[in-house]
This record gives structure tokens, sequence and C-alpha cells, in this order.
């Protein structure tokens, strides 16, 4: 009688992270197409009044300087300067950071409480490769969430005629990303600690409106200025202005990834509920 065949580890790892995008192919569509339909709206709302833009810079000039840098207003002269203050600089991080941390919420303690754990962990699965190949395939599907985010930005500004540098828009869309992971592996490392997904939700959730308060009372209290440096949210700065700064871009990574390899441990020594 024939022997059976295992996979490599590598060739499983690999099977796993394919069969992960594919479920969350759907999900990314949604995520992707409401965000982007929002900046579209955006886009549309600067080609609509972009003739009274000097007016509302007059109306900026009325406003504590303090108050307009907490909240990612910087000008509104420019469709880059716009749309950061109306998405890219606040809402966009905020909302986007939602999908890794739901995603990565469930990829452990969520499969525990539907109780499909035990039965993955009963194939010949290490369980560094569940905690590796959940968070290489959320990364690449927030890539692909980005996308259409990119492409539902510029594809309106082009056809309404807002001269919105395409260049800027994927800097932008781009640089959600490693912010994004940075939650997201916030959320990989409670799910590998916690039995409760709600929990894995709940940490990362508090901690990134959190680090959302620092930036802004950083700005409106000289005092605390310093408290913007403990924020993740302050080295993904405007890049729809001011383009990638590539040193914040691959400190945050590299912290995302340190929080991946640090949930392997925990999830090696923690016992799984059935």
């Amino acid at each position: 009688m024939d022997e059976p065949v295992y996979k490599k580890p590598s060739g499983t790892l690999a099977a796993l992270v394919w069969h992960e995008v594919r479920m969350r192919v759907r999900g990314g569509i949604i995520w992707g197409g409401l965000l982007g339909l929002y900046s579209a709206m955006i886009v549309a709302s600067y080609a609509a009044v972009e003739e009274q833009i000097p007016q509302f810079e007059q109306l900026l000039e009325a406003y504590p300087q303090a108050i307009l840098e907490a909240f990612g207003i910087t000008s509104l002269a420019t469709p880059e300067a716009y749309m950061g203050g109306q998405f890219f600089n606040w809402l966009a991080p905020l909302a986007l950071s939602f999908f890794p941390i739901l995603a990565l919420a469930g990829a452990i303690a969520g499969a525990e409480e539907r109780g499909t754990l035990d039965v993955l962990l009963g194939n010949p699965i290490p369980r560094w490769q569940l905690v590796v190949g959940g968070f290489l395939a959320v990364a690449i599907s927030l890539l692909g969430v980005l996308a259409i985010v990119g492409v539902l930005t510029w594809v309106p500004a082009a056809l309404l005629g807002v001269e919105l540098s395409a260049g800027r828009t994927i800097e932008a869309v781009l640089s959600l990303w490693p912010a994004c992971m940075f939650f997201g592996g916030m959320a990989l490392l409670c799910s590998a600690a916690f039995h409760r997904r709600a929990l894995a939700v709940a940490v990362p959730g508090v901690l990134l409106f959190g680090m959302y308060l620092m930036n802004v009372i950083s700005g409106l209290v000289e005092e605390l200025e310093s408290i913007k440096y403990l924020s993740v949210l302050y080295y993904y700065g405007a890049p729809i202005e001011n383009g990638i700064d590539w040193a914040h871009f691959a400190g945050v990574a590299a912290a995302a990834v340190a929080l991946m390899a640090l949930a392997i441990p925990v999830f090696r020594r923690r016992d799984i509920y059935t």
C-alpha cells in the first residue's frame, strides 16, 4: 500500500494563502467599492465647487491653524490637498484599517469560535503557517482593496477634468497599506492570544482611535506635541500631498511584520478550545 504523500511546507503555505485570498475576493470588492465610491463623490464635489475654492480658502484663514492641521486640512487650493483633507488624511486610514482588523481577528480566535480551528490543525499544517498564511493573504487582499479605491478615485477625476495627479493618487493608496497592516498585525496577535474574536477586534480598534486622538491632541496642545511620535498615523502622514516617506513606510511595515512574528510563539503556546 502506497504511503500518503504530503505537500512540502512551502507548498502548503502557498496553497493556504491562495485559498484565503480567494475567500476574501468578494469582501475586498465590497470594501474597495464602497470606499472608492465615497472617494469618487469627494472628487465630484471638488469639480462642482472648484470655482469657489478661493472663497473657501479665505474662510479657512479664519480658523486656527493648529485645528486645521490636527484634522489634516492644510489647504483646498489643489485637488490633492482637497482630497487629503476630505478623505485620505483621516477617514481612509481609520476606515480601511478595519479590513485587516476584522479579517485577522477571525483568523485564529474566530476560527476557534466557529469550531473549525481544531479541524485545520488536524491536517499536516504547522501552526506558524496558519499565522503567516493568514497575514500574507490579508496583506495581498488589502492591496486589491487599495487598487479599487485608487481606480475609483483617479478615473472620475480624469473624466470630470479634475487635475488630480495619478502618481500622487497611487502614493496615497499605497501608503495606507503598512498603516492598515500594523493594526491588522495587532489583531492577529490578539487573535493568537485570546479565545474570543471580540477581544481581538476591540484591542486594535481602541488602539487605532487612541492613536488618531494622539494625532489630533498633539496638533492642538503644544505641550503634548511629542505624543504624535507614538502614533502610527503620524508616520502615515499626508502622502497625497507630500508623497511617500519611504523611511516611515518601511518602519511601519516592519512593525506590522514584527507583530505577526510575535503571534507565532503566542499561538504555539496556547491551548485550543473545542
